[in-house]
């Protein structure tokens, strides 16, 4: 097959600012070959909204993903033992299997379900904020989004507060790796390792809440069947993606959405002289500056997206972000406009959407909400997006002046 032009997906230089490439590729070859992953990337809105959709693009694929984000381990038993681990997480089942697995998720995630959790990420927010004041700095990745993340996460699932440092380094371990792949060994055993560390954290987390259930989110989980030995098993490996994902993705957003307003001061101005713009501006800075920006599907027959031929077996990435921005569908798309309305692709559609949309929502809105307590933001010194990957994309730090 011979490879589509090359545009530098993966590169420092994409992750710094990707926009400017996917608005080639949606131009020039919005169905393209990329020929180092042996994947096929997407990066028009109608054909990213129709092949999450698509029943012939599966979401069986860990053993595909994992080889080809992980070659060093190909053909070992730690790669064997971490694609028989990953294989049922619920991003990697299709229908009837995942619908069961969602249906029991949802017991912790529903819209009803979220809402009683404000305290706690209100509580997180107001922890993250103690001892600044008027005129003070801080740096919003590492001293506001990732505590407060953090934290969330702790509360709502029951995670030990003395191991997260521990829950931090697996999940960046496991999330570098899922993003942007390891041709080393040691990333890559470093994420099988931290893999197996955070599955057996979790499993004595959920076995605790078989014996005590509490008003918690595992414990909703468990639901009614907590005695069923397949409900306990089945719990434990979604609570795994569920918070080995969560955690970064949501530091990040909320610190991509900080940085849009700072690079947007008129919008900025425009959500401090109307709070009720706080809503729908969650929405555009969802759109505009999303924290992942690609989702997967493995080809399960040959297909056509178009134009182009698709082999079964092989791996199809639609570029989320790229759909955000897609002219086709929304009016002006590299314009941040906190009024603009309407939902964007980047939690994905359709009953893949993803289940933890509604609480990285919370999250934005009580962060900023706080955030906007103070009368002035201002940029201090430079950021990169040092360590970012297709689905961990966030400024390494972001340091802030709160007030005059």
């Amino acid at each position: 097959m011979a490879a589509s032009p090359e545009y530098p997906i993966l590169s420092e230089a994409f992750f710094a600012d990707p926009y400017p490439l996917l608005r080639r590729l949606r131009e020039e070859c919005p169905v393209y070959y990329h020929e180092p992953l042996g994947a096929w990337f997407l990066a028009r809105h109608d054909h990213c909204e129709a092949a999450v959709r698509d029943r012939r693009l599966v979401n069986a694929r860990a053993r595909e993903l994992l080889s080809t984000l992980m070659p060093a381990l190909r053909g070992t038993g730690e790669l064997e033992a971490m694609i028989g681990q990953w294989s049922r997480l619920l991003w990697f089942l299709d229908p009837p299997q995942h619908t069961r697995s969602r249906g029991l998720v949802m017991r912790g995630f529903s819209a009803a379900a979220i809402e009683r959790v404000r305290g706690e990420v209100r509580a997180s927010v107001e922890h993250a904020l103690a001892g600044v004041t008027v005129g003070g700095e801080l740096d919003v990745v590492w001293q506001f989004a990732d505590p407060i993340a953090l934290e969330v996460l702790c509360a709502i699932f029951g995670l030990p507060d003395e191991q997260r440092s521990d829950f931090r380094r697996w999940t960046t371990d496991i999330m570098q790796v899922a993003g942007a792949g390891a041709t080393d060994e040691d990333p890559a055993l470093r994420a099988k390792e931290s893999s197996a560390r955070l599955f057996a954290l979790l499993a004595a987390i959920v076995q605790e809440r078989r014996a005590r259930p509490g008003d918690d989110m595992i414990s909703r989980f468990l639901g009614d069947d907590r005695d069923d030995p397949a409900v306990f098993e089945e719990v434990t490996i979604q609570c795994f993606q569920m918070v080995g994902a969560g955690y970064v993705t949501s530091r990040n957003q909320i610190a991509c959405a900080v940085l849009a307003l700072l690079e947007h001061p008129d919008e900025l101005a425009r959500l401090r002289a109307t709070p009720a713009l706080l809503i729908p501006a969650i929405e555009e800075l969802l759109r505009f500056a999303p924290s992942v920006l690609t989702t997967n599907r493995l080809a399960a027959e040959d297909l056509e997206i178009g134009g182009k031929q698709i082999r079964k077996g092989q791996l199809v990435f639609p570029i989320l972000a790229s759909a955000n921005r897609d002219p086709a569908a929304y009016v002006d798309p590299d314009r941040l406009d906190l009024a603009r309305g309407g939902r964007p692709m980047t939690f994905s559609v359709g009953p893949h959407y993803c289940p933890g949309g509604p609480l990285a929502r919370l999250e934005l809105e009580e962060a900023l909400q706080a955030l906007l307590r103070f009368p002035e933001w201002r940029l201090v010194g430079g950021f990169d997006y040092r360590g970012a990957s297709l689905q961990d994309r966030g400024p390494s730090q972001l340091r802030v002046r709160l007030g005059a």
